[in-house]
């Protein structure tokens, strides 16, 4: 069971101020309005395994770590998971991806996908379905190394214009278009254009990670309605390493033309910035199981609220319970729902 971090003095005074603002049933009421909202999302596909082992100690005749196998468990990652936390909020959902032609995992996809979310899927030739396989100390639940499955290189052409045709004549159906870039070779230039076209609302999440480091900007993203994104993620297209987060902000804010964007700052919270007004939120959990797909959880509700036009000072509460609750789920094993959320939400508020 997860521990509330309101014992503390930042939680604790900043829980006193929302409560004055906002109320639970207030949230329920916001989530009532969203239900028909229809959504796009589209991204990179991500299969997580996770693989326990038992550290048995150095092995004799090599420099390495010896463990014994215990179990291994499979999540629905990247855009899956994305799509699985907006499903619960409303009526229907649906999910553009991409998969290899070599194992493209199909049958998993499906099965791991809520049942109100269309699928549609593109080909990658001569390439895996991305999996990200973890190995995990079973005893303390830390990670010890990571094996990536996956071919990053750019799309054919030809697949391209086929993507490109297809958002031509879908996103414009969609009240919403939620866009998490990987940057594993799916969503390119001319996609990315595309989307900034065509989608009525479009809310990005693109992601800097070990595959990608210094190739996947929050700058290629042309102005979108709505963003998210890490401290660092901010910090590197800026080349502001040392500054103060405000400063940071201040100058995304105006290099990067962005009015409504959230940037999560680990165990410091997020802080949402709205037109010219900054509304900063602590982390509201003080216990942590598993910090992947907690950004994930963050964007995909956040996402919806934003679009809904929600009070500024609501959307960094929901998205740091969105973010409390997956980071005491290990990986994506679970979603987000409304039930969890208003649980949490309710406990804070109480």
């Amino acid at each position: 069971m997860r521990k509330l971090n309101n014992d503390g003095g930042e939680a604790k005074n900043y829980l006193g101020q929302v409560k004055k603002r906002l109320s639970l049933e207030h949230i329920k009421n916001h989530l009532e309005q969203l239900k028909d909202t229809k959504v796009l999302v589209i991204g990179d596909t991500i299969i997580d395994e996770y693989v326990f082992v038992l550290p048995k100690g150095r092995a004799i005749k090599d420099p390495i770590l010896s463990v014994e196998y215990q179990y291994h468990e499979e999540y629905p990652g990247g855009i899956l998971a994305v799509a699985n936390h907006i499903s619960d909020f409303v009526n229907k959902v649906k999910l553009v991806t991409l998969v290899g032609d070599k194992n493209p995992r199909l049958s998993f996809i499906k099965n791991s996908v809520k049942d109100n979310v269309e699928l549609k899927t593109f080909t990658k030739e001569d390439s895996y379905t991305t999996v990200k396989r973890r190995y995990i100390n079973s005893y303390r639940n830390v990670k010890l190394f990571k094996i990536e499955y996956m071919n990053d290189k750019p799309i054919s052409e030809e697949l391209s214009k086929k993507i490109v045709d297809y958002i031509h004549a879908e996103a414009p159906n969609y009240d919403l278009v939620v866009v998490s870039d990987f940057g594993h070779g799916f969503l390119n230039k001319a996609i990315k254009q595309k989307l900034r076209e065509k989608a009525k609302f479009l809310a990005v999440n693109a992601q800097s990670n070990s595959a990608n480091m210094g190739y996947n900007y929050i700058t290629h993203y042309n102005k979108p309605d709505f963003m998210t994104m890490s401290e660092e993620e901010l910090r590197l297209p800026l080349f502001m390493r040392f500054e103060d987060i405000d400063e940071v902000i201040k100058e995304g804010r105006n290099n990067f033309k962005l009015n409504n964007f959230i940037v999560t700052l680990g165990k410091k919270g997020s802080a949402y910035a709205h037109q010219d007004k900054l509304f900063k939120a602590p982390v509201l959990i003080s216990s942590v199981k598993d910090t992947v797909g907690a950004g994930d959880a963050l964007f995909a509700l956040t996402s919806l609220f934003a679009y809904s036009k929600a009070e500024p000072e609501l959307i960094p509460f929901i998205g740091n319970c969105a973010g409390g609750i997956a980071a005491n789920i290990m990986g994506n094993k679970e979603s987000v729902n409304k039930e969890k959320l208003l649980s949490f939400a309710g406990e804070l508020l109480r």
